[in-house]
């Protein structure tokens, strides 16, 4: 397993095995008679050798001779590379030759290296995956990560941006040296989109992205001003959660660096525990916006049905009149409420939300109620005030209206009109086969809530018209967004 080298009182090769030759690249005929110093000795060490012989020459002993010690030396080709070695002089007369026996300590460095590499993965990792579970911090997961991906790569620099639903990166964390790379931390700063740099590249494959060498004449070498970034190398990966990228890491490097798959893998490894941070603080953002949602909409809610029941009580003259009304009132706003709720409280159509108020009025295939023109999609507040206008009207039609005779009937009809000062909605309510309606002396608690909740809660006007054959409303609001 070991070369032996065979050198001279004068640093001359004599003697070279043929392990020597695979170890060192030289032939034996090719080094054999050469000085040895300028051939497999490292320049560093050969003043140190030198002296070396100098010292055995005057005191008979040399502070290397005669034990195993660890060195580096040259192959033919200029490598220079790790060796344990052993040097013995040897005696014969008035000759002294020095016998070396050197083995190659690449492969065991290189394994150690890797064995090493590979603990502290293990421990960077183990740090990350432990603040993961217990942390809500976002920046705090970010910046271990960052720095985890910096020690085990020995990149200086790390940088993470927040990918927001439009596609704007925003700066959030930095790691590394500010002075080393000062215009590039300045730069980095600046919220960019997506369309740039490394996030434009990790962002819509949505897959790591690693340039061995970045060229001159990329735009991310250099600042608007021309000024040098000090990157060579650069790297960078997305976050995912739920198939949406919702954030980038990126690491640069002063000097080109060859792509590493392992590294790489690793690297996202890590970025999946940050994953988990953000996934985790989502649905904590999530839950206290649904909570103070809950507790807006119960207020408002009680605020209501407290005002409901005020004005239908100063309406009505006995407690059954009362029942009746407020409770009629009551059902209207919780079938609202409830499809609101199936709706996840997104916005509903006015289709869906007339039809489930008229069914306790009409028959099964609806004959007395046509709904027509452009489709009219309302926000929850907007619902919920529209609710309670269609129950007034639904309540009045069949009282008094199309829906109190077999031959009346409703048809509504909804679109957008295009006004100077904004877009509005426009609502049409024609009941018809209703002779001899005429307007009312008074206005009661009905007409009273449909004009207050028009003009508070939608912002508009309503127009009301009775003509020979019925009574037909005009409603006017902002366009809903």
């Amino acid at each position: 397993m070991d070369g032996v080298v065979v050198m001279g009182s004068d640093g001359v090769v004599l003697d070279w095995n043929h392990r020597a030759e695979e170890i060192f690249g030289w032939p034996r005929d090719e080094i054999v008679g050469q000085e040895m110093g300028s051939h497999i000795i490292p320049a560093q060490h050969r003043q140190a050798h030198i002296e070396g012989l100098k010292t055995y020459f005057a005191t008979g002993d040399g502070p290397l001779l005669q034990r195993r010690f660890e060195i580096t030396a040259l192959r033919k080709s200029g490598e220079e590379f790790p060796i344990e070695l052993s040097i013995s002089p040897i005696v014969r007369g008035d000759q002294t030759i020095f016998l070396g026996f050197a083995r190659d300590l690449s492969e065991r460095r290189a394994a150690e290296r890797v064995l090493e590499l590979q603990t502290r993965e293990a421990v960077l990792l183990h740090q990350v995956t432990t603040l993961a579970a217990e942390t809500s911090s976002r920046d705090e997961a970010l910046k271990l990560c960052l720095e985890s991906v910096c020690d085990l790569t020995g990149w200086p620099a790390g940088h993470a941006y927040l990918v927001g639903p439009d596609g704007v990166a925003t700066s959030a964390v930095w790691v590394g040296d500010p002075q080393g790379f000062e215009a590039l931390h300045h730069a980095l700063t600046v919220a960019r989109t997506t369309q740039t740099g490394l996030p434009q590249q990790t962002f819509q494959p949505a897959a790591p992205c690693w340039i061995a060498e970045v060229s001159a004449d990329d735009p991310m070498t250099r600042s608007p001003q021309g000024e040098d970034f000090g990157i060579r190398a650069a790297f960078g990966f997305p976050i995912v959660i739920a198939d949406e990228v919702v954030a980038v890491l990126e690491f640069f490097s002063p000097v080109p660096v060859a792509p590493d798959p392992n590294l790489l893998l690793s690297a996202r490894t890590m970025g999946d525990q940050v994953g988990r941070v953000i996934e985790r603080r989502r649905v904590q953002d999530h839950q206290a916006l649904l909570l103070a949602e809950l507790d807006h909409r119960a207020r408002n809610m009680l605020a209501v049905v407290m005002a409901m029941a005020a004005q239908t009580a100063r309406a009505t003259t006995s407690i059954d009149e009362f029942k009746t009304s407020f409770f009629s009132r009551l059902n209207a706003f919780s079938r609202a409420y409830g499809l609101l709720t199936a709706k996840n409280w997104r916005p509903t159509s006015l289709e869906s939300l007339v039809t489930a108020l008229a069914e306790p009025h009409l028959g099964k295939d609806r004959p007395q109620l046509e709904i027509s023109g452009s489709p009219l999609m309302l926000p929850p507040k907007m619902a919920l005030a529209m609710s309670m206008i269609l129950h007034e009207l639904l309540t009045n039609a069949a009282k008094y209206g199309a829906l109190s005779t077999k031959t009346g009937a409703i048809s509504l009809t909804s679109g957008l009109e295009r006004r100077p000062k904004g877009d509005i909605a426009r609502l049409e309510w024609r009941e018809r086969g209703v002779p001899g309606l005429v307007a009312p002396a008074g206005f009661g608690f009905g007409t009273k809530l449909i004009e207050t909740s028009i003009r508070h809660e939608l912002g508009g006007h309503v127009t009301t018209t009775y003509g020979p054959d019925g009574v037909e409303y005009t409603f006017e609001f902002p366009q809903p967004l």
